[in-house]
């Protein structure tokens, strides 16, 4: 009896381990070896450079993202911005309520959206390109005008970031000017042959409501203003086109997982710090909004979010925001015994690459995944760890450029590891819509400048880009064994 007592024993122990192991692999989000392999790598490179780095969404021998593959007939073109607010008005689900944009505080549906840029689009009807000064954060309303530009009018916009900036000597002429009342007394009168308040502008309008949109996107596509937005930052100017937005939108919506995926039930809130790329990064992730038919879109000023409750007012699935933001969110929000103790297990289980949600300090929250702008010093993977375990939500961290539309890296959405190094840290592997490698000082090293070439680029004077289209980045850093960037920014 004591035989079979020790076999039966022997086979449950057997069982139990078995069982444990199959969980523990069955659980994680993703298999840890995937982690070790996260980019297509080019099998040759240049004396004192590092291989060419990619996505392994799109390895070497194929083209990189370049736009929204849309069909036109038995054609599939890449698409322009006209496609953006084409799809933001029509594929939306007639049973379904309109996309709501709330900019300011004042929530608009997009048929009242859509009237009020057809009609900004015939009071500057007028002149050719249409500069704009403010902080999209503090002045929300600005941002009509630019999809105005973008979708109905199709003028070049011109973006001044600075006041300093309004002095520049730019090539693209501008004439008018669109500013906000918070900005007004930064601008030289006689500098523009007119200076006109988005405020006093919108006023005029009525509040009513429109779905026709005079596009035509199996003919229409052939004829839109390819040098559709200019960003002068620092006194240059740089020319962005129309396949740097839809190959950029293209590239982020693309690359989520199907688990992850952005659906007409999200809402997004996009809050970013002012930087010299913010505005940039708003008008973008309206676009990828845009296209992704959310049920809803608001930007929201970051003064007005000081912690994870006051965030979770805004009921939103998808953040886009930056880490010193994120940073005062996760670090502001106050923590009881009991939930600092669930929030230390939480982490310790994200760490391992189980997902948790157990650890969330606000239980209303309802986020599936924010999006982090590396802003100095950028998220660490601890922090990022953390913030994930607080706010039980997914995390991507992406580093931006003034000369790109789009993140140019991205860290793997299920990238669960915690990365000891505080000299360097993990930025991710390259944007689908880009390519990446190190220039070293010797053979020796594997630490560089980054350059980049790919379709999110824009063009400038100041961009020195070599014969073969690389461009100089200001990060330092180099590709480790796992296909991943580690460096500074």
């Amino acid at each position: 009896m004591s035989a079979l007592s020790t076999v039966i024993s022997a086979l449950i122990i057997a069982a139990l381990v078995f069982l444990y192991n199959h969980l523990a692999r069955e659980l994680k989000e993703i298999d840890p070896l995937l982690l070790n392999n996260q980019t297509s790598i080019s099998e040759t490179r240049k004396s004192c450079e590092s291989a060419i780095y990619r996505s392994v969404d799109v390895p070497h021998g194929v083209s990189v993202t370049r736009g929204l593959n849309l069909r036109s007939g038995y054609k599939i073109r890449d698409g322009c911005l006209k496609d953006v607010w084409y799809c933001g008005l029509k594929n939306r689900d007639d049973k379904l309520k309109s996309t709501e944009i709330v900019l300011g505080g004042k929530s608009f549906k997009i048929e009242e959206i859509n009237y009020i840029l057809h009609q900004i689009a015939l009071k500057l009807s007028n002149f050719e390109n249409i500069g704009i000064y403010g902080d999209l954060m503090e002045s929300p309303e600005l941002l009509l005008v630019v999809w105005s530009c973008f979708f109905i009018s199709d003028k070049t916009v011109v973006y001044f970031h600075s006041k300093e900036d309004l002095k520049s000597k730019i090539e693209t002429p501008v004439s008018v000017l669109i500013t906000s009342s918070k900005s007004k007394s930064d601008i030289d009168s006689t500098a523009f042959n007119g200076t006109i308040e988005i405020e006093s502008l919108l006023s005029t309008f009525d509040k009513e409501t429109t779905k026709e949109f005079k596009y035509d996107p199996n003919m229409d596509f052939h004829h839109v203003n390819n040098h559709s937005f200019s960003y002068v930052v620092d006194g240059n100017e740089t020319k962005f086109f129309q396949i740097n937005f839809v190959s950029s939108i293209a590239s982020k919506l693309l690359s989520i997982p199907s688990t992850k995926s952005w659906t007409k039930d999200d809402n997004m809130l996009i809050s970013f710090t002012q930087t010299t790329f913010s505005n940039n990064n708003i008008i973008f992730e309206t676009l990828c909004g845009l296209v992704s038919n959310l049920n809803r879109i608001e930007l929201v000023n970051p003064d007005n979010i000081s912690n994870l409750h006051e965030l979770s007012q805004f009921k939103s699935s998808i953040l886009c925001t930056d880490s010193k933001i994120l940073k005062k969110l996760c670090t502001n929000s106050k923590k009881s015994f009991w939930q600092s103790f669930k929030l230390q297990r939480s982490e310790y289980f994200n760490s391992l690459g189980y997902f948790n949600t157990f650890g969330k300090i606000d239980r209303s929250l309802t986020l599936k995944i924010i999006y982090v702008a590396q802003l100095n010093p950028p998220l660490s993977s601890l922090m990022s760890n953390f913030c994930k375990s607080l706010t039980g939500s997914s995390i991507v961290r992406e580093v931006y450029t003034n000369f790109t539309i789009g993140p140019i890296l991205k860290t793997n959405i299920f990238d669960f590891r915690i990365v000891q190094n505080r000299s360097l840290t993990l930025l991710g592997v390259p944007a689908n819509s880009v390519e990446l490698k190190t220039v070293n000082v010797d053979e020796n090293t594997n630490q560089g400048v980054i350059y980049v070439r790919g379709m999110s680029l824009g063009k400038s004077g100041s961009l020195h880009a070599d014969d073969e289209f690389w461009v100089k980045t200001d990060i330092i850093g180099g590709f480790a064994r796992d296909g991943c960037l580690y460096g500074s920014i």
